[in-house]
């Protein structure tokens, strides 16, 4: 078949959650199909990466809407009553060449990777033409809406009042995309729970992600030093959040008892308040690196206190798969079919945080047991290969409606 695969950011390098995802995406068709890929670019070292993307499929159009101003974004859909995120990642420049490929060339299906990335499918002057006779294939990976309705709860006017506009808007936003798209993803069942009220989820599923059992493997050594790791892009919010609740909270209460135990924060653009942790005593803050696996593999756990997240936490199975032992909160948990006390320890409260983490730091020996069994988890469940294959079924269907393989509500 060929495919048209809208990404809402270059897929490569694998670097961060979103782009893992559409990354191995991408790989799994190309290996089977033909595959044209089109997405704005976001961060202008990507840009160097576009010849590496072209290797591995039929063609790339990217956009590079670096510097694109997310304030004036977002002035203009107040102004319209549109979505924020869809009007950010609209482009007509990229729309146009996106139309100009149309003209020449008809698809089979069209795959888009995260919201917005339906508007390219309707502005296109092709929307009721080569687009409407496709395949129409959206990943959602999480349910943006409920995001924000999450960011909402947890910040002041006038965020508050943003994060609510935005949520409202994604919600008619991603009804539309069910209601006109014939199959949806999800990365986890959880994540059904959260479409809008209204939204039609006969024709939706849950597409797991994966590992990459062989990047992502354990190391000769025990590693097991006196640092605690957590791996993530450090101008995410949840990100922030969660390792500023952690240095806050938790930390002190640990080194209450083991003042010697490091707290190291690894990711790439850190934010202001994220670097100011690293002016605290037992802190680190690294900024980008060009490999995680040395900070994970010597560390003696890895810990991901999140209090808000969406869908399966990538920085949790790289760990588990490396076989680390895990501290982590339920919600950096959901989505991932571990088993609390044996693949990873799951705490909440600072104080039950500090605990566990207390509790492996001083028995190495179960902290071992707990990470060798995570890497059994992550073998059985966590393939992208056999996590990807649902895809086969849809598009081996052609011009079959995919509507017809959906979830039952």
């Amino acid at each position: 078949m060929r495919i048209l695969l809208l990404t809402h950011r270059l897929p490569y390098p694998p670097n961060r959650g979103d782009k893992i995802r559409s990354f191995n995406v991408l790989e799994y068709l190309a290996r089977r199909h033909e595959v044209h890929v089109a997405c704005p670019v976001d961060d202008a070292s990507d840009l160097a990466h576009v010849a590496e993307l072209q290797r591995r499929c039929a063609g790339v159009i990217a956009v590079s809407i670096e510097g694109r101003s997310r304030l004036s974004a977002g002035l203009r859909a107040l102004t319209s009553g549109s979505s924020i995120t869809v009007r950010h990642f609209h482009v007509p420049s990229l729309q146009r060449r996106i139309d100009e490929f149309l003209d020449t060339h008809d698809i089979d299906a069209v795959f888009c990777f995260s919201s917005p990335m339906a508007e390219y499918v309707f502005r296109s002057r092709h929307a009721d033409g080569k687009l409407r006779h496709a395949l129409r294939l959206m990943d959602l990976i999480d349910v943006d809406s409920y995001k924000w309705r999450q960011y909402a709860e947890r910040h002041h006017i006038p965020q508050r009042w943003v994060y609510d506009y935005e949520a409202r808007r994604l919600s008619d936003y991603e009804r539309r995309i069910a209601a006109d798209f014939d199959h949806l993803f999800l990365v986890s069942a959880q994540e059904r729970e959260y479409m809008p009220v209204g939204a039609r989820v006969d024709n939706l599923s849950a597409l797991s992600n994966g590992v990459d059992l062989e990047y992502f493997a354990p190391r000769a050594g025990s590693g097991g030093g006196n640092t605690l790791v957590f791996t993530g892009v450090m101008d995410y919010w949840p990100n922030v959040q969660g390792v500023t609740w952690f240095a806050d909270e938790v930390l002190p209460l640990i080194h209450a008892e083991r003042p010697d135990l490091r707290f190291i924060v690894v990711g790439s653009r850190p934010t202001e308040a994220v670097k100011l942790l690293a002016g605290r005593p037992g802190i680190e803050v690294t900024g980008f690196v060009d490999d995680v696996r040395g900070y994970v593999h010597a560390a003696a756990l890895c810990v991901v206190p999140l209090k808000v997240a969406r869908g399966v936490q990538n920085k949790v199975l790289e760990a588990m798969a490396m076989g680390k032992a895990v501290v982590c909160t339920a919600q950096s948990l959901e989505g991932i079919h571990a088993c609390n006390g044996v693949d990873v320890v799951v705490a909440d409260s600072p104080g039950d945080f500090a605990a566990r983490v207390l509790s492996l730091v001083q028995t190495p020996g179960l902290a071992a047991d707990i990470g060798q069994s995570a890497r059994r988890c992550v073998e059985r469940g966590y393939s992208w290969e056999a996590n990807l294959r649902p895809l086969d079924a849809l598009l081996n269907a052609g011009e079959q409606p995919a509507r017809a393989v959906g979830v039952r509500s």
